[in-house]
């Protein structure tokens, strides 16, 4: 069985919609992929709609809606499965994310990720064939919109849940895969605490744990025989008129075509780049180069003492800051309790800011590592492969 999983597609930064033959002359390359496997699988990264129609939620970042004449790119690529955990699902309520997720199904994708409460967020896209069947779970990391008992919103990641879902699934014969949506935005690297807890999920019974989110490549490893992509990069998620704000690698990435027989499972990496109106599978030089590029971030993977420097670096660029790039140190405010007051009155940035760094895990992660960093008097140390990181954030070597 093979299943093709792409990461993050968004339209939120198109002020309208461009034209259906538009949007087939940029997919009509990779739509060939989607085609080629049994099942695909890709994260949307924005509900669709008109924002005018909608309030947006109180929340520490952008909130994204994607016009509704974007849903072509969904009939073009006719994914399988979309996947909804992610952190755009709610930003502008419950209506427009279940009103995207049955658009969605008469288009014939299973949805899942979210739901009417974490419960129903948490049942699994299912794929069988040749008596092999495939339980896919869309897990997020906890900013805003996060589902609950009694509130709809995205699948949260809870250690509890996930572990009862990958469980559940083999209970039944069925090869649990997550799709995880998470990780620090722009680093090449993934951090300690993501190698621990992706490497726990196949502990625990995953076959496979695909990710993303953090708007660049990261690498790969296959541990215990199961692939674990620590982010694929963006899928498409265009800025027009904002190019030249972006990183070079917002605009590079991945998708994995995953190939499971009852001799095991294969991987095979697709590289593509995009601009507002193109996305194409890299070929000859370009696919060379992001290849290379691949194997220069994924070594430090198998490295736990590499890792840990390049993290410690990471927390001096975005955690603590004074190196030209945002820092999260910035966000904490001291806490009183006027600040509930006034968040109740005018929906302030610094209560949903303060929740943002504090309730997310890669975040919260960050932010710790920054503080020890400061408490062991390490910042010295830990500036040592910053141009390293900023040169990788370029896209060189």
């Amino acid at each position: 069985m093979k299943i093709l999983f792409a990461s993050d597609l968004s339209f939120n930064y198109f002020s309208e919609f461009i034209g259906k033959e538009a949007i087939r002359n940029t997919m009509e390359n990779t739509a060939e992929y989607f085609r080629e496997a049994d099942f695909s699988v890709i994260n949307l990264e924005s509900v669709f709609g008109n924002k005018t129609e909608h309030n947006p939620i109180p929340k520490a970042g952008p909130n994204q809606m994607s016009p509704d004449g974007f849903i072509e790119c969904i009939n073009v690529l006719k994914p399988s499965a979309v996947g909804m955990a992610n952190n755009h699902t709610l930003d502008y309520g419950a209506d427009p994310m279940l009103k995207t997720a049955e658009l969605l199904r008469t288009r014939g994708c299973q949805v899942f990720g979210l739901g009417k409460n974490i419960t129903e967020a948490y049942e699994p896209a299912i794929f069988e064939k040749d008596g092999t069947c495939i339980e896919v779970y869309a897990v997020c990391e906890n900013e805003s919109g996060i589902a609950d008992n009694e509130r709809p919103g995205a699948a949260g990641y809870k250690l509890g849940l996930v572990k009862k879902a990958i469980k559940a699934s083999r209970s039944r014969g069925a090869l649990p895969i997550i799709f995880f949506h998470g990780g620090n935005e722009r680093n090449p690297f993934p951090s300690p605490g993501k190698t621990e807890m992706y490497r726990n999920f196949v502990d625990m019974g995953a076959a496979a744990v695909i990710a993303m989110h953090t708007h660049c490549p990261q690498g790969y490893e296959i541990y215990e025989g199961a692939p674990i992509i620590y982010s694929m990069g963006n899928f498409y998620f265009p800025k027009p008129g904002l190019e030249h704000t972006l990183l070079p690698t917002w605009s590079v990435g991945y998708m994995c075509m995953i190939d499971i027989t009852v001799s095991g499972t294969e991987l095979k990496i697709i590289p593509y780049k995009f601009d507002t109106s193109s996305h194409t599978v890299l070929e000859g030089d370009d696919l060379d180069y992001f290849l290379k590029y691949l194997e220069e971030i994924t070594k430090p993977i198998a490295d736990e003492k590499r890792l840990r420097e390049l993290f410690d670096s990471w927390c001096m660029i975005a955690g603590i800051g004074g190196f030209g790039q945002f820092a999260y140190m910035n966000t904490i405010n001291i806490f009183n309790v006027t600040m509930l007051d006034e968040y109740k009155k005018n929906k302030t940035k610094e209560m949903t800011r303060m929740m943002h760094v504090l309730s997310c895990e890669a975040h919260h992660e960050l932010m710790t590592n920054a503080f020890d960093l400061v408490y062991k008097e390490k910042t010295e140390d830990a500036v040592k492969n910053i141009d390293y990181i900023v040169g990788l954030q370029q896209y060189r070597m």
